[in-house]
């Protein structure tokens, strides 16, 4: 049984119609009799075979030879006018007219509809039926018109789905693709809006590479190929880590430092206060030196 649609029947009805159009034409048995009756007499009125008051008739031959020419002239014509891809055409134009009445009816129902929505009041479920409606050539790319699918046919259709349990399986295999789709769909389409609004505001961290116009069309390849490199060289690393530059500095500095005490701590104690001036001080102690340096950082915040 071909699936209710209206390619399916229309095709069938006019391949059934034009089977009938192309069958071969044969004379009745009684038109053979009383053709046969009329030769017999013929023959029958003189050896001549001529009657005395009727003309002669064709031979069974000849009627079965024009017969033979009809039938291949019908044989003939039927190939080329009823090809099944006219069949096709035709049924297509009928399911074009078809739809296209059932679309003028749902724009009149939905503007009855809009003109009735300040009269008599509408049944909750006439309004979420009106709702889910899909209007002919719907888009079914969309989640509204996804979400809008019944999950089975039996659940629209109950007596069509039992009388096409495989249309009614195969429906309801894809309406379950079409959801899980739009599902998938949505996920990665939040994800990305994610990952863009990400994107966006560690935009101000990245470095912007000069744009050079003489060497953009050389040197396209290399800078699609080589752009992970050159912004991981140009991005500054953290230098405050373990083992990184800043504590190999502060290392180093501990050293000097304790070299410098050490040496300090060696001098005689009348020497402690003498030697060349230290920061515009003539008699200044080792003791403040943290001071001092204290002094100069507080004076290179106040800058700022």
């Amino acid at each position: 049984m071909p699936p209710p649609t209206i390619i399916a029947h229309k095709s069938t009805f006019l391949a059934a119609q034009t089977l009938r159009l192309s069958q071969a034409v044969a004379p009745s048995a009684a038109w053979r009799a009383a053709h046969e009756r009329a030769g017999n007499g013929d023959r029958d009125g003189d050896g001549n075979g001529k009657g005395e008051g009727k003309g002669e008739g064709p031979s069974a031959r000849a009627v079965d030879d024009a017969v033979y020419r009809l039938n291949h002239a019908l044989a003939q014509h039927a190939r080329r006018v009823y090809a099944p891809q006219a069949t096709r055409h035709v049924a297509e134009q009928i399911e074009r007219s078809f739809y296209e009445a059932a679309e003028r009816a749902a724009r009149g129902g939905d503007e009855d509809e809009r003109e009735g929505e300040g009269g008599d009041e509408v049944d909750g479920d006439d309004v979420e039926r009106r709702r889910q409606r899909l209007g002919v050539g719907a888009d079914f790319t969309t989640d509204e018109a996804i979400s809008s699918l019944p999950p089975s046919w039996a659940e629209h259709r109950p007596r069509e789905a039992a009388a096409h349990p495989p249309e009614a399986r195969r429906y309801a295999e894809l309406a379950a693709s079409l959801a899980s789709l739009s599902a998938r769909r949505r996920a990665a389409r939040e994800r990305v809006a994610r990952l863009r609004r990400m994107s966006a505001l560690l935009a101000p961290f990245g470095p912007s590479p000069p744009y050079d116009t003489n060497n953009n069309n050389n040197n396209n390849d290399n800078k699609n190929n080589d752009s992970s490199n050159g912004n991981e060289n140009e991005v500054q690393q953290n230098l405050v880590t373990r083992n990184g530059e800043v504590e190999r500095e502060l290392e180093r500095m501990r050293l000097l430092l304790a070299r410098v005490a050490g040496r300090v701590g060696r001098l005689p104690p009348g020497k402690a206060g003498k030697g060349p001036p230290l920061l515009g001080g003539d008699d200044v102690d080792v003791t403040d030196l943290d001071s001092l340096e204290r002094g100069k950082v507080d004076k290179l915040l106040d800058l700022f």
